[in-house]
């Protein structure tokens, strides 16, 4: 749910989506995850221009303008990002500003941060288009353009901003007032209007969790400074999942576990946020790592020493561990043919909801109990060092 400090920056939640087609168009979104409001958005679109300004609470508070110049296809042939951190203190970051520039077979990026100046490319084909964290009003123009094109389902070329790769991404239709936009191989689920515009976003299916929704107006500098408030009395979100690395000492074996923690933020987890009968990254981001350097040993299996990553398999009635060769890549990119083995996990409820994700190794007489943590679930894997 919304602050109350926030409530007082967000006016009048019904959709108005009268603006005429020869006047600008603006709208406003409010992104949440879990109940944790975490960016709003402003945004004025013409035939040539799309601008958007974002408050982002995450890590840090900051305000986001993006200015795309758009092509007559409704595509994009140049995007701006200045970036303006509330933050002025000992150790704030820098204000930074960028370009990406759409070429006839590439779009380039130059992003400078104080100073220090970056340049990338991309390979993109013509009527590729820009994508960036936070700034829905992107993904309504990409649902936009695929009206335009026609047919039940379209491919659109992105480019995330800073990116040095263009990906396909797919709109499809979903009814007569709802698509679905590509995010990484999951679907976005998105309402609309009769005209298209976007009236709400789920991306639960997703990595990204967020759930997106229109409003009539937001004054995006009330809630910068409301989030900057927050900042300063300690309550700062910083990284959504940030890093953790568990380490212990189990007989002669020496164990590490590196993964990112997720937080519950008000969501039922299992079954939802971690769907049912799906392997999931046992945490967040980069797949989660696992190494020891002595064999370990469950029930009959031994899991040799060395390094694996660690996912899991969650049912109603009970989760596997998966304990899998392939290492260093992202919590998407899991390989079935890599597993070692897949181990059952005992599980118990506990009474008070755990609210970020905790992995635990617990040393037990000549071997240890792994535990993975969250909302009111706790599993368990006992094994002995050989």
């Amino acid at each position: 749910m919304l602050r109350p400090h926030l409530i007082a920056a967000l006016v009048a939640f019904a959709p108005t989506l009268s603006a005429a087609q020869s006047r600008p168009e603006q709208g406003a979104f409010v992104v949440r995850l879990g109940t944790d409001t975490v960016a709003v958005e402003r945004y004025t679109r013409t035939a040539t221009r799309l601008e958007s300004d974002v408050a982002v609470r995450v890590p840090r508070t900051r305000i986001i303008r993006y200015t795309a110049t758009l092509s007559p296809d409704g595509s994009m042939s140049r995007l701006d990002v200045k970036v303006r951190p509330m933050d002025t203190g000992p150790g704030a970051l820098p204000p930074a500003q960028g370009a990406l520039v759409f070429g006839a077979d590439s779009a380039r990026v130059t992003l400078t941060m104080g100073d220090s100046t970056q340049t990338v490319a991309a390979a993109v084909r013509p009527g590729a288009m820009a994508v960036t964290g936070f700034a829905y009003a992107f993904y309504e123009q990409l649902a936009l353009r695929a009206r335009r094109m026609g047919g039940d389902s379209v491919t659109i070329q992105i480019v995330p901003f800073g990116s040095n790769q263009a990906f396909d991404a797919y709109v499809a239709r979903r009814g007569p007032d709802a698509v679905d936009i590509d995010y990484f191989g999951s679907p976005y689920h998105v309402r609309t209007d009769k005209a298209g515009r976007m009236l709400a976003l789920d991306g639960r299916e997703t990595t990204n969790k967020v759930q997106v929704e229109r409003v009539a107006r937001v004054d995006v500098e009330a809630a910068a400074r409301a989030f900057a408030a927050d900042d300063a009395g300690g309550r700062v979100l910083g990284q959504l999942s940030p890093r953790d690395t568990v380490r212990a000492t189990v007989g002669a074996a020496h164990l590490a576990v590196d993964y990112g923690r997720p937080h519950k933020r008000g969501r039922e987890i299992f079954g939802s946020v971690v769907p049912w009968g799906q392997v999931w990254r046992t945490g967040a981001n980069a797949a989660t790592g696992f190494t020891t350097d002595a064999d370990l040993v469950v029930g009959g299996t031994t899991i040799p020493k060395g390094s694996y990553t660690l996912w899991t398999l969650p049912r109603p009635d009970g989760a596997k561990l998966i304990v899998n060769r392939q290492t260093g890549q992202w919590g998407t990119e899991y390989d079935p043919k890599q597993d070692l083995v897949r181990l059952d996990l005992t599980s118990e409820a506990v009474s008070d909801p755990v609210e970020v994700f905790t992995i635990g190794i617990d040393p037990r007489g000549d071997g240890g109990v792994l535990t993975l943590a969250w909302d009111r679930t706790r599993y368990a894997l006992p094994f002995t060092v050989r």
